[in-house]
């Protein structure tokens, strides 16, 4: 019997007859009803289901948008349904297009054509939900999450280079999570992990500003790659326990030298950051600094209240060679305020007599190459009633 059928049959109402065959042996036939699988999601923390083996995929709350809560005894319930029929959900899982053989999909989350609950699972197209207060699937709407993570991103790369990655694709050997004893549901090790954000060493670096693709996302360590110098999670509703305990132990056991921890206070009330270095012996983490500032990959780095009451705090970081803070935000706008002011300058300098549409260009260059003047509107001026002297006046190489 296929699972579609399988299915079919169980949302008529019908008894269900599932066969289970093992790689040798046979094992005996289960038969499951609806009244028992019902009976098996009471509110009961501990209730086991009452048939031996069912669908992974029953309801309630089988997918987002339900209005069923899919409370936490039914998901227990749907994790050891699926403990029971690994093979098949094996299968099941092969038929998605962005199947990956190597990865260890845990049966504890929830794995579809185009949404997970997995975390980790970061694949092109796949949407993250989490589970809400009442157990419903919603996608995290609002969150500061990935706003902070994006923002923090591109902060980096102004004071770092174009070596910080979004989200990349950590490979290591199955050895590491068997020694830290950190399993999926299955028992299988894991073998990959998707920090938020990575500095990589300066030979990862991009030769120029763009996304990386999904190749180059891709660090194999259990290939000898060289770890990240630091690792970044910015702490959600979800993981929050994690990003503090299994992530502490596995980043430590990886060799990655620094682990930043940013907590926006949107779900704990207290926005703060924690930095973690390995100890000497290279075996585990010491917390180096926490709260509002604190300096990472050799970069002061600071935690700022959003001008606005209910949005996004800010994550600045400082650029040792200038002294100056950036983020993103507001890089963006001094950007635009200095474009609007250099159109500006640029239409005074088309005013100047005598001046060659190739002195214009020339000008134009070297502002933008070297930076406006703080009075360049003053030295335009005097350009103005002195053109003859304007090279002079406004210190343009010849």
């Amino acid at each position: 019997m296929t699972y579609g059928s399988w299915l079919r049959r169980w949302r008529m109402g019908g008894p269900l007859y599932l066969q289970m065959h093992g790689t040798g042996n046979r094992r005996p036939s289960v038969t499951v009803t609806q009244a028992q699988v019902g009976a098996a999601l009471l509110p009961d923390a501990h209730a086991e289901p009452q048939g031996a083996a069912s669908h992974w995929s029953l309801a309630p709350a089988s997918r987002p948008g339900l209005d069923t809560a899919a409370s936490h005894p039914a998901r227990a319930w749907r994790t050891r349904a699926r403990l029971q029929v690994l093979p098949a959900w094996r299968e099941h899982l092969q038929l998605l297009s962005h199947h990956d053989p190597d990865y260890a999909y845990d049966p504890g989350h929830e794995y579809q054509e185009d949404w997970t609950t997995d975390a980790d699972y970061r694949r092109d197209g796949v949407r993250l939900y989490c589970f809400d207060g009442e157990g419903r699937l919603v996608m995290p709407i609002g969150s500061f999450h990935g706003k902070l993570i994006e923002w923090l991103l591109q902060t980096l790369c102004r004071v770092l280079g174009h070596r910080v990655c979004k989200e990349p694709d950590l490979h290591y050997a199955a050895a590491v999570s068997e020694a830290l004893r950190q399993f999926t549901e299955a028992g299988e090790p894991r073998t990959l992990k998707a920090p938020d954000l990575a500095v990589m060493p300066p030979a990862w670096t991009l030769a120029e500003p763009r996304e990386r693709t999904v190749e180059e996302r891709i660090i194999r360590l259990d290939r000898g790659a060289p770890p990240p110098e630091l690792v970044a999670e910015v702490v959600s509703k979800s993981n929050r326990g994690k990003d503090f305990d299994d992530n502490l132990d596995l980043y430590a056991a990886l060799g990655i030298p620094e682990y930043l921890i940013v907590d926006t206070g949107e779900f704990t009330q207290t926005p703060g950051l924690w930095l973690f270095r390995l100890e000497a012996s290279g075996n585990a983490y010491r917390l180096a600094e926490s709260g509002r500032t604190l300096t990472a990959c050799g970069i002061p780095m600071r935690l700022r209240d959003a001008e606005v009451t209910g949005n996004a705090p800010v994550m600045q970081c400082q650029d040792p060679a200038t002294g100056r803070w950036h983020d993103y935000e507001s890089d963006l706008r001094a950007e635009g305020r200095a474009e609007g002011r250099m159109g500006t300058l640029v239409r005074q300098l088309d005013k100047l007599p005598g001046l060659t549409d190739r002195d214009r260009r020339h000008t134009e260059n070297h502002w933008r190459q070297n930076g406006l003047p703080d009075n360049a509107e003053e030295l335009l001026m005097e350009a103005a009633r002195k053109p003859a002297q304007w090279r002079e006046f406004l210190n343009i190489p010849a």
